[in-house]
């Protein structure tokens, strides 16, 4: 099999306004062997309508001057709106590039676009950690992703880019997250989105005041109390509705202690059949997780889920209950980014052909089911946000000093498990998946290689998860 080393990536492009397609990367992966360069690329769909018919240009520049254009015209591209396509790697001449830009020449019958402008990334939110989980709450009941759209949203002459940092043409909802447009100035409102909290407050309150027992009456009731001081509707007319039921529930609890003895076997009863103490010990150990991987250092490691007996890679093994160490790559906001500091296991891409979607390939399905299933436990379960995913090779978080990694094993640095957990001596590194689909991975040296540019989908890497964590 054929090494690829990535010599050159441009993540993201310059856009011609109002063009339906939007290039969004642009790569050169040279062949380790034979000294052979191929250009690869992804494109996407900003639009609201299928396109059939894509051509564009890449103009690469070499490190001494020399230009070189390649030509795509993908005749039967039938891309769906708002899906990303990734055309066939493309041989090119140059083998060193300093420079590339990319050109939209044809999409279906347009062929004129504005000029290319830069796209930058979105402004932060000038939120706090209050307003922000208002936030996440209103995009999560909206269907959208609201750890991708972390961001300001902007509107332009034609189109608009979201807080994920997409751009979208004609759209009411992103592509990328799936933000609805119309919605997101308020969710960027400190306003409205207290406004929304404290009338989510409100209807709870009252809807705990018609159902609830004493103990949370009384919680309802400083809750409509600490509205009505803000003068929020008719809390204050609800607070002291609160105190009349609170005051009619005491008398109905001295009544009852007259069965004392009943009363504290049925109580019994039912504490050992409700799933209150649970939930509330669940939570506990929810919020014991996020300060523990608050408080470690970017770059340094955390456990977290165990190497579960029940996978079939560690049945019976050393390895089996020992605890997954994961390393901190980034913190935003009120999240975190994970990787495993070992490969979990080696697997395929994709047992059966090749996908060119990561949610479509036998990997996913194994992150996002068994895996998630029994390395985690429900806290754990609790706090992650997102699929398990692997990371990308064209990632800002991949460092130098993480690009290295051995398969689950020892303590022993010179110990590492294949995927059958038949333990081996070996001081190298082991080669993992980076990239989505596999257009790339790790090598044994850390470096950024690709395998046969995408079409060794079957051949068996290591698997180094990634996941979103919720720290709030």
């Amino acid at each position: 099999m054929s090494k690829y080393k990535i010599v050159y990536r441009d993540a993201n492009p310059s856009w011609q306004e109002l063009c339906p397609v939007r290039v969004l990367a642009v790569q050169v992966s040279r062949d380790t062997e034979t000294g052979a360069c191929f250009l690869q690329t992804k494109i996407v769909n900003v639009s609201t309508k299928p396109i059939s018919r894509i051509e564009f240009t890449v103009g690469l520049e070499g490190e001494g001057g020399e230009t070189e254009n390649v030509d795509f015209s993908l005749l039967d591209a039938d891309l769906p709106a708002g899906e990303v396509l990734r055309p066939k790697a493309v041989r090119i001449k140059l083998s060193v590039i300093t420079g590339s830009r990319a050109v939209v020449t044809r999409a279906d019958c347009e062929t004129s676009f504005d000029d290319p402008v830069d796209i930058d990334n979105p402004a932060p939110l000038a939120l706090n950690g209050i307003e922000e989980s208002e936030r996440d709450v209103l995009l999560s009941e909206m269907g959208a992703d609201a750890c991708k759209c972390s961001g300001v949203h902007s509107e332009h002459e034609g189109w608009w880019q979201c807080g994920c940092g997409a751009v979208n043409l004609k759209r009411g909802t992103c592509w990328n997250c799936g933000a609805v447009r119309e919605k997101l100035a308020d969710l960027e409102d400190a306003a409205f989105l207290d406004e929304s909290r404290r009338d989510r407050v409100y209807k709870t309150s009252v809807a705990i005041l018609e159902k609830g027992n004493r103990k949370e009456a009384e919680a309802a009731k400083e809750s409509l109390e600490r509205l009505a001081e803000q003068g929020y509707g008719d809390s204050g007319e609800k607070a002291r509705e609160a105190g009349a039921k609170i005051a009619n529930l005491s008398k109905r609890r001295k009544k009852i202690a007259v069965a004392a003895v009943a009363g504290i076997v049925l109580l019994a009863v039912m504490v050992a059949i409700s799933p209150l103490p649970s939930m509330l010990e669940a939570r506990a150990d929810m919020k014991a997780e996020q300060e523990k991987i608050e408080s470690v250092a970017i770059e340094q490691t955390v456990e977290l889920g165990t190497y579960s007996g029940e996978l079939s890679a560690y049945t019976g093994k050393d390895i089996e209950g020992q605890p997954i160490e994961w390393i901190v790559l980034h913190k935003e906001g009120d999240r975190a980014l994970l990787m495993t500091e070992h490969c979990i296991d080696e697997m395929e891409f994709n047992e059966n052909g090749d996908v060119w979607d990561f949610k479509s390939s036998s990997l996913y399905r194994y992150l996002n089911g068994p895996f998630i299933e029994y390395a985690f436990n429900d806290a754990e379960r609790g706090i992650l946000a997102g699929d398990v995913t692997i990371l990308d090779s064209w990632s800002d978080y991949l460092s130098e000093d993480n690009m290295y990694a051995t398969l689950a094993g020892t303590d022993v640095p010179e110990a590492w498990w294949a995927s059958d957990i038949e333990k081996c001596e070996d001081d190298s590194y082991g080669a993992y998946y980076a990239g989505q689909p596999l257009t790339s991975y790790i090598d044994e040296e850390g470096g950024i290689s690709c395998g046969d540019l995408g079409s060794t989908q079957d051949s068996t890497l290591g698997v180094r998860p990634a996941i979103w964590v919720k720290l709030n």
